[in-house]
């Protein structure tokens, strides 16, 4: 229950009323983190706290070494600091007080005050974020004063690929009932196609690939004479019309036509949350990870705190250019097997062609899209400016219903080869030294296949 986070958030909560010190804010370059951080911010502002804040790609231990020099006093972690508990405790409790509100696996509780839902008892992998972790600690200080950070909450769920066949579950639905309680976002049930707010309606149409959609899947045309025969129309005012844009009976109307087409409609209908701003969660929340993985995560701060239309679509434009190179590079290669193989997973190395900051995405979507034929995980691999390797996997969603847990198998491949890392169940990454890719690669590759 939400009650025993905010519970458990008191003392986080009374020590940020109470401290006079200078804060240090720390947060991860994540949809999740951007998004936890910009309620952090938020909570310290409106409080009147003297504080600095900085997002970071990830903590290593030498990340650590440098926070535990700085000259602030108190140092609240969010979206990050579970998994470097250790490090926290060995470099920085004793001199300094410390906050951690994070959901990721904790490696210890530490003498500081560490707010995780694994304590609790949750899977802080699919039942709340950073971001509403750190939204009940909000609330936690100024019930009244905070609520409407409840919107950040779910953009950093949704970021954190935490709603399941589009809806929120555990901690993350009762904060969703509490959102659309008080007119944060709504919630009303359509199509939930890519680019519902931000891409013509053919586009999304076209877009669609599962269920696969005959004569309308990857055929613009298709999807122009589609949306003709239902009735409605493809521009207002000499612009394209997202879906979004059609009212509830023009949506009607598209679906009735697809059922007489004998498409799988259904598997395409999920409750769809719209923010007070006008876009659709999920696509915001993919602007919000794009200013992270573009390096520029202060952008997001600003685009959740100003909604700033030109900086949202000037980040979003970069962003799929990106994704775009990354992706072609994965498809130019797929018959180069020094780059692209399989052995129980699939592997994506992008040495210094896919940045880091991409990889992760790219698996994900390498993942979803069947690039593999049904493996039970995908590991990429980016050099990184430091002369080590980036890794991201992602694990199929079955294999994590029966158990597998990458992050814990991540962590423990990372003792044995000098590296550092970990995550969730579904989705895990690593730094290591660029001599153990191999190794780390045979021994995942055999702890995946101990378990298929």
């Amino acid at each position: 229950m939400v009650q025993d986070v905010l519970d458990a958030a008191k003392p986080a909560a009374e020590k940020l009323k109470e401290f006079d010190g200078k804060i240090r804010l720390v947060g991860q370059y994540d949809a999740d983190g951007i998004s936890a951080t910009t309620i952090a911010h938020e909570m310290l502002e409106r409080l009147g706290k003297d504080f600095e804040y900085e997002i970071v790609k990830q903590l290593y231990e030498e990340g650590v070494e440098r926070l535990a020099e700085c000259e602030e006093e108190l140092i609240l972690f969010v979206d990050i600091g579970s998994g470097q508990s250790e490090l926290i405790e060995e470099h920085i409790a004793g001199d300094k007080q410390v906050i951690v509100s994070d959901h990721h696996e904790p490696q210890i509780e530490g003498s500081f005050i560490h707010m995780n839902p694994h304590f609790l008892g949750y899977d802080g992998g699919e039942a709340i974020s950073a971001a509403g972790m750190t939204y009940l600690l909000a609330k936690a200080v100024d019930e009244e004063g905070n609520k409407d950070l409840i919107r950040f909450a779910l953009v950093g769920a949704t970021g954190d690929v935490q709603k399941q066949d589009g809806e929120f579950i555990g901690l993350n639905e009762q904060i969703a009932e509490e959102a659309v309680e008080n007119g944060f976002v709504s919630r009303r049930q359509g199509l939930d196609l890519y680019g519902r707010t931000t891409k013509p309606l053919q586009k999304s149409l076209m877009y669609t690939t599962d269920p696969y959609l005959e004569g309308v899947s990857n055929n613009e045309g298709g999807a122009i004479q589609l949306v003709k025969s239902a009735g409605i129309d493809l521009r207002e005012d000499g612009d394209f019309r997202s879906l979004a844009d059609l009212d509830e009976d023009e949506e009607r109307k598209l679906i009735h036509r697809m059922i007489e087409s004998g498409y799988d409609v259904q598997s395409l209908l999920n409750d769809i949350y719209m923010l007070e701003n006008g876009y659709e969660i999920d696509e915001f929340s993919t602007v919000i990870n794009a200013c992270g993985r573009l390096g520029e995560p202060k952008k997001g701060v600003e685009i959740l705190l100003t909604n700033d239309e030109t900086l949202i679509n000037k980040m979003s434009r970069k962003y799929g250019r990106k994704i775009s190179e990354s992706l072609r590079y994965v498809e130019n290669n797929k018959d180069d097997e020094d780059r692209i193989y399989e052995k129980t997973i699939g592997i994506i190395d992008g040495k210094d062609d896919i940045s880091e900051e991409f990889i992760g995405t790219v698996a994900t979507i390498s993942m979803s899209n069947g690039f593999f034929d049904e493996i039970p995980a995908i590991m990429g691999v980016a050099e990184t400016e430091d002369e080590k390797l980036k890794i991201s996997s992602r694990a199929d969603k079955k294999m994590v219903e029966d158990g597998l847990n990458l992050g814990e198998i991540i962590g423990e491949i990372c003792e044995d080869v000098d590296g550092e890392g970990g995550g969730h169940n579904v989705a895990a990454g690593a730094k290591i030294p660029q001599d153990q890719k191999q190794e780390f690669i045979d021994q995942l590759d055999a702890a995946i296949a101990e378990r298929v």
